[in-house]
């Protein structure tokens, strides 16, 4: 039979676990987010370029890098929004178990401030397309 200490050290490592996963998750978006961005940047790069040639070109309406970076940060945003939210379901579950847990604090505002600046991108991003 196990002891109370083994069962408080065995609910320590679930939620040890559970963080680990949501801040790989949480990478995953971030890198996403990144990625996304820097398609998009690298268009209006190319657009500067193909300026500086002997004749400028129109910009041509169509799905470009711009809005397949601005797909990518959108996606990195939600991954971040649901590792955060799976991440409060599963230390609930844990916790139904009546043992104390980490602090989830840092977690939830990793995962908070990810998902706005993922937000802020896409908003950035999107507003380009004006320009």
């Amino acid at each position: 039979m196990a002891e109370p200490s083994d069962k408080r050290e065995e609910t320590l490592r679930l939620h040890q676990a559970n963080e680990r996963t949501m801040l790989a998750w949480i990478r995953t978006g971030i890198s996403l987010m990144a990625f996304g961005f820097a398609i998009a940047r690298f268009s209006v790069f190319l657009r500067q370029v193909a300026s500086l040639g002997p004749a400028p070109e129109h910009p041509r309406h169509s799905v470009g890098s711009v809005w397949i970076g601005a797909v990518l940060v959108a996606l990195g945003m939600l991954a971040n929004l649901s590792a955060t939210i799976r991440y409060a379901t599963v230390r609930r579950a844990i916790e139904r178990g009546d043992v104390g847990a980490p602090n989830p604090i840092a977690v939830y505002v990793m995962g908070t401030t990810a998902t706005i600046v993922g937000i802020v991108m896409t908003v950035l991003l999107t507003r380009s397309l004006n320009e």
